[in-house]
Formats: structure tokens, sequence, C-alpha cells
């Protein structure tokens, strides 16, 4: 006999309460399936959990979102939202955000390399150049802010939960910085249960390049008995490079990441926990992965290697509680960021009044500490509200060296930003299933530049005060989903372009507000789901990074642009094993007036692709009573797109199919991975850039990674 439980919540969450108290657990070992057995404590042996073989999104219904800074079910969420489950460890591959792009509708990056990359959503991308404007995409994980102007540090999603997409400006809950959308981690947390782990080994074999291998491991204990617990993961790859540069000797575009993990969960009392933890990343690439021939090529021959140094850390602490009918939230995290990289600036030597072999050496530290706390009720008219504090810095410099090691500094950065906000968003039930959404951010930013070699702030000061509202109207169709119509705005404070340029001036505040009209709906088994959307953006002032002649990126506003466009997301379990799902989006992202009135040959917005879509099947099969397995493959069309709305360095990219295929079979604790990407070895241009210092002297390609067969073994205990 089990006690009764009530309430709206996932199948997870209510096989967990149903069980409390007795010597069984649940496993899910499908997206609609669970066996139930006897827990790890019970029994002698410890047979291994089975997790999905793949990303599994299960039906709407039972997916959890914490993107809004509270639980939800996914059906319940009135704005376009994606979400990504993972098995505790990957089996058939570790994924970057860049794989996972080829999952999630509407999430485009460029293609500098691990650790370089920019992200963007619904087409809102102002620029390709790694400059110092601030991002248009929050990378969050769980409750701290972790970029604020930097590239995507391209986090590795082990022992992850899930990764959640909210799409549109964010910023009554987030701020400046989130006028695309969040692209939100979530971790798995300690757990009280038992001791657990798993490890993984695994190897590639790049297909004209190098071979790579892999090792991550998961381990959790606990140390007192359902009150404090520690989970730690840890993980290092070599993937193997593709590009070789001929006029070095160790020319190759291989890559290394290390990272570790730990979390520490106390719960003094029933309703209160404190999560604690510690995450450090460090890539190290050893080149650069463009050529300068063609997309059918995979060399170049550049006079020395162009290495980057990517070294990412995260302290962070958050305590909940209830109190009442109220439940607390204080969460509080600092992140230290460095991001050092190398070119080859030989063909821009004149404007630096240099000759020969010219080297660039780029060196950035960037920091962000983030507190909030806030307040959220219970029950179905929800309401939250909650105040902020965010100082966020970047200092580092530039420098350029000839072959007589002569040293010229040529950028020099010292900024910092400081936002002060007051934050809430409230539910409202109009009729019985109309509600309304109601939210705002009211923020000051100060923003502080420096001049000269020394960190010290200088005078130049620059205030604004935003406020930043959304309104959302959402329909329950039953129980079976949700329509919804939002509005939402988010800004961008202004700042000053690096002290040491010549054309060195203010750039604005810009603005961004997005009409949104979507569809959540599953059938009433549950076998079948579909999401899609509708949207409209309108995008003033632009800030974008640019080139400047010498190939140095300063920042400007660029004009006005408007973004049109729409998505949809399907998944349908056939039966007998077989899963399909399918998803694509169309969207026309233009410059519809530039700054300076000049009329552009292609007013097209960068990075994002007009037309992008993906199709993916999945069969699940038992081959004996000791072995079950999982086969899928993968389709994804990756359209056109362009590299800059600038006419001189217009470069067409994109326009290209490729193809996934894994498998894996399972026995007790082990588990035998085999996948291989790109499939039929296409090639293509994933994006048209590489070096600002000679971009304008030949065209750049960024051919796609040949095909790759990767294989793995895992343990679980």
């Amino acid at each position: 006999m089990t006690r009764r439980v009530v309430g709206n919540m996932s199948a997870d969450k209510i096989l967990q309460k149903l069980l409390a108290g007795t010597d069984l657990r649940a496993v899910r070992i499908s997206a609609t399936l669970y066996r139930i057995e006897r827990s790890p404590k019970a029994r002698t042996l410890h047979p291994a959990q089975s997790p999905p073989l793949r990303p599994v999104a299960p039906p709407p219904g039972n997916i959890i979102v914490t993107a809004q800074k509270r639980s939800q079910i996914l059906r319940d969420v009135p704005l376009s939202v994606s979400v990504l489950s993972f098995a505790p460890l990957a089996r058939s591959r570790t994924p970057s955000s860049r794989d996972i792009s080829l999952d999630l509708e509407g999430l485009a990056m460029t293609n500098m390399g691990p650790g370089r990359n920019r992200q963007f959503i619904r087409g809102v991308a102002d620029s390709p150049f790694n400059g110092f404007s601030q991002s248009t995409v929050a990378v969050q994980v769980d409750e701290a802010r972790v970029t604020f102007n930097a590239p995507d540090p391209d986090l590795r999603l082990i022992d992850v939960d899930r990764v959640e997409l909210l799409k549109g400006p964010q910023g009554p809950l987030y701020g400046s910085g989130a006028l695309g959308g969040i692209y939100h981690i979530v971790t798995r947390k300690p757990d009280f249960e038992g001791v657990s782990g798993s490890v993984r080994l695994s190897a590639e074999a790049v297909q004209h390049g190098q071979p790579g291998t892999g090792a991550e491991g998961i381990f959790n204990l606990p140390l007192v008995d359902d009150k404090l617990a520690v989970r730690a993961t840890g993980y290092r790859f070599v993937n193997g490079g593709w590009i070789r540069n001929n006029g070095t000797k160790r020319g190759s575009n291989s890559a290394e990441t290390v990272g570790l993990r730990l979390g520490i969960r106390w719960r003094p009392v029933e309703d209160w926990t404190v999560d604690a933890g510690f995450a450090l990343q460090d890539i190290n690439s050893r080149d650069s992965q463009y050529v300068t021939a063609s997309d059918d090529t995979l060399s170049r021959t550049n006079a020395f290697a162009e290495p980057t140094d990517n070294d990412f850390k995260l302290w962070h602490g958050t305590i909940n509680g209830v109190i009442g009918a109220l439940e607390l939230t204080s969460a509080t995290s600092y992140v230290d960021h460095g991001f050092d990289y190398i070119l080859d600036a030989s063909d821009a030597a004149p404007a630096f009044d240099l000759a020969g072999l010219v080297r660039f050496e780029d060196q950035r530290h960037y920091s962000v500490f983030n507190q909030e706390l806030r307040l959220a009720s219970s029950g179905p008219d929800h309401w939250l509200v909650g105040l902020s504090y965010l100082q966020a810095t970047t200092r580092g410099g530039a420098q350029v060296m000839d072959a007589g090691n002569i040293t010229q500094t040529v950028e020099t950065y010292d900024r910092r930003v400081i936002e002060y906000a007051a934050f809430g968003e409230g539910t409202l039930r109009i009729v019985r299933q109309l509600n309304l959404t109601l939210g705002a951010r009211l923020f000051h930013s100060i923003a502080q530049d420096g001049t000269g070699h020394a960190p010290a702030m200088s005078p130049v000061r620059i205030s604004k005060t935003i406020l930043s509202p959304s309104a959302s109207l959402s329909l329950d169709l039953g129980g079976r989903g949700l329509l919804f119509l939002r509005y939402a705005r988010a800004m961008r404070p202004g700042g000053l372009a690096p002290a040491n340029m010549a054309v060195s001036r203010q750039f604005d505040a810009d603005e961004l507000s997005t009409i949104d009209l979507g569809l959540r709906r599953s059938s009433h088994d549950g076998r079948f789901s579909l999401s899609a959307s509708l949207y409209h953006t309108r995008w003033g002032e632009i800030q974008s990074d640019y080139l400047l002649s010498n190939g140095l990126v300063s920042t400007r506003n660029a004009g006005r642009g408007a973004i049109i466009g729409g998505e949809i997301t399907t998944e349908w379990t056939i039966g007998n094993g077989l899963t399909l799902s399918a998803g694509g989006s169309a969207q026309s992202a233009r410059l519809t007036r530039a700054a300076d009135g000049v009329e552009l040959d292609d007013r097209r917005l960068p990075i994002a692709p007009t037309l992008a879509g993906r199709i993916a099947l999945a069969k699940s099969f038992i081959l004996s009573d000791d072995w079950r397995g999982q086969a899928a493959v993968q389709a994804n069309y990756i359209g056109k797109a362009r590299l800059s709305f600038d006419d001189d360095l217009d470069r067409s990219m994109g326009n290209y199919t490729v193809a996934s295929a894994n498998a894996e079979l399972s026995r007790e604790v082990w588990t035998l991975g085999v996948r291989v990407d790109n499939l039929l070895d296409v090639r293509g241009d994933s994006f048209a850039f590489g070096n600002p210092f000679s971009i304008r002297t030949a065209p750049q390609y960024t051919p796609l990674r040949p095909r790759t067969l990767m294989l793995s073994v895992a343990r679980s205990w």
C-alpha cells in the first residue's frame, strides 16, 4: 500500500511520491514506459539504471521546466520553449552546445571552434564577430548567469538533466542581454537515496583527420541520511582535428577539453535546501578551423598556428525554502572566465606600420557576479517578486608583434557594468481556462569604461534606467495543450567602443520587442505532440560588432531590423518501439534601415538561416532477456545564411544537409555505443569566417567536420 498522491506534477514526481518509504524505485526506460524495481539499497547486486539511449523529449505533459524561475509543467508555460532531456551519462556522444543546436528549432551558432562561438535565437543576430557588445542570448547554469558579453563557454553536457531554450525577449525575468532568449542548463543535483556512479570511455576516428579519445565519470555519495549528499562529475576529451595547416609542423585544429563539477546539497529541515558547488572547464584548441581555397578543401597555409585557450570557472550557492504559503529563493554566483587567442595578422601589417609576419595576441578576462533574492506564491494564481544585483567586468588588451619581436598595443579594454533591478510576474485567471500573465523588470544600468594600460576605471560613465515588460494570454485546451499570445520587450544599455581605436565613440542602447502566437498540443493518449508558433520582432538601434579596415573589432548602432518567422516541432510514438520526430523553422530577418541611410544590396541579418529542418527516427528493441538496445538516424538541413550585412563582407554560407546514426546495446551495468556523424561525408561551408585580418583579401570557409566514427563503453553502479 502507498499513500495517495494529489497534484499537478510530472510522472517522475508522481512515481517518486508513490514509492516513498518502500524499497522500490521507478526507472524510466523510454519516453512513456517505466519499470518498478527494488532500489539498490535492497539488493546485493546493483543493476544499472536503463536510461534513454539518446536525448529524449517525453510527452509535453510530463516535462518540467524551471527557466521561468519556478517549476512548471511545459504545457502550462505561456511562451515558446524547447526542452531537451538527457540520460545521466551521455552514451553515443557527449554533446556540446553546437551539437544540440541540431536538435532545437530556433537556435543558431557560429562555428569559429570550441569556446569561440556565439549563440543566436530566432534570428536575433547582431554580428558574427566576438567584440564587446552584450550577447543577445544569456547562458544560465541552474540559478547562475554565466555570460554577459563573453562567447559561449561551450560547457559539455555531462550529468545534465535537460537544456531549456526560452525563445523571444526574456527581459522581465533576466534583464539586459536576453533579447533573443535564454539557454538554460539544468544539472543533476546530489541524491540522498544511495551511492551511485557511472564511467564512460570513448574513442573517435575522423575521416581525413586525426583520432580522438574521451573519458567521463559521475559519482554520487550521501553523507548524512536524507540530509547531506555530494555529487562529482569529471571529464577529459581530445577531439581529433581535420584542418591541416601546411605552414606549421603541428598544424591541426584538434582540441582538448577538461572539466570538473562538484555539488553539495544540504537539507537541514523539511522544505529547505541549500545547494552549493563549483565548476571549471578548460578548452585548448591548437589551431583555428577555416580554409581559404574552398569548402571542399581541408588545408591551408599559415605561417604559424592560431590557438585558443578558454578557461571557465563558476562558484554558486542557492538557498530555497518555504515560509508559510511563500517560497523564498536566494541565489549567488560568480564566474571567472579567461579567453585568449592568437591570429595571423600579416595581411594587415601595413595598417600597424609593420612588415612581414605579424602575430596578433588577444587576452581577455570576463567576470560576472550575480545576486538574486525572490519570493513566490504557491497555488493556481501564481506571482513572484524579486531583487537583483549584477556586476560584469571585461578587462584585457591586444598586441601585434612582428618577426623582430617589436610589440605594439592596439586594444585596451577595461569596462564594468552594474545593474540594480526589481522584477515581478503574476498570473491571474480571467475565466475558467483563460489566464493573463503580466511581468516587468525595472533596472538601472551603470557602465564605466576605462582607458590606458592599467585596469583602473576612468570617469567615463554611462547610466540608463530601463523598463522591460511582458504580457501573455493563455488558453488551456482541456489539459492537453495550450494556446498563447505573448508580447515582451528587452533592451541592452549602450557603451563605448575600445579606447585605443581612432573611431572610438559611444553606441546607444538598443531595444527589441516580439509578438509570439503559439500552440502546444498533445493527443489524448500522449503518443503524438505538436508545438508551433508564429512570431514578429522589431529591433531598433541594433548594436553590432563590426570590422574596422585594420581587422580590429569595434561596436556601432547598425540601424533597425525586423524578423518574421515560424516554427513547428512534432513527435509521434508510432508503436513497436518506433518514435518519429521532426521540426523546422522559416524566417525572414532583415535590416530595414541602415543607421547611415546607405542602401544595401542584401539586408539579411547575419548567421541565422532562412530555412532549417530536421527529421529523426528511433527504434528501441529487446534482443533477449539480458540485452536491450536502441538505434536512431537523423537528418538536418541548414539553409542559406550570410556572414554580415556589410557589403564588403557579404559571404554566403549554409545550404547543406547532414545525417547521423547511432546505436546502443545494454546489459545490466554495461552499455556499448556506436555513432557516426556526417554519415555521407558531406562537404559544406558551416561558417564563412575565420580570421578578421585576412577576410577582406580572400574568401574564408569553415568546412563541416568529415565523417566521424565514435565508439564507447560505459559502466554504471
